[in-house]
């Protein structure tokens, strides 16, 4: 699962041409399978490490109960 936060990535000249000739085309298969390979693989590649699952917490969460509850 990714960590919702801001990322860059970089994309070199070939993909930067392919990028362009998707949008003149307007090829909607080309544009979601370069969307996986170009752009989401280096999201996940930029975060490798600081992936948390969806369960993960910071610090104890029967505090951040108590809190909620007044005690």
């Amino acid at each position: 699962m990714l960590e919702i936060r801001k990322s860059a990535i970089f994309l070199d000249e070939d993909e930067l041409m392919e990028l362009e000739r998707i949008m003149l085309d307007q090829d909607n298969e080309a544009a979601i399978g370069y969307l996986k390979k170009s752009v989401y693989e280096k999201v996940v590649r930029s975060q490798q490490g600081r992936l948390k699952g969806h369960l993960d917490t910071s610090g104890d969460p029967t505090q951040t109960f108590k809190a909620t509850q007044g005690s």
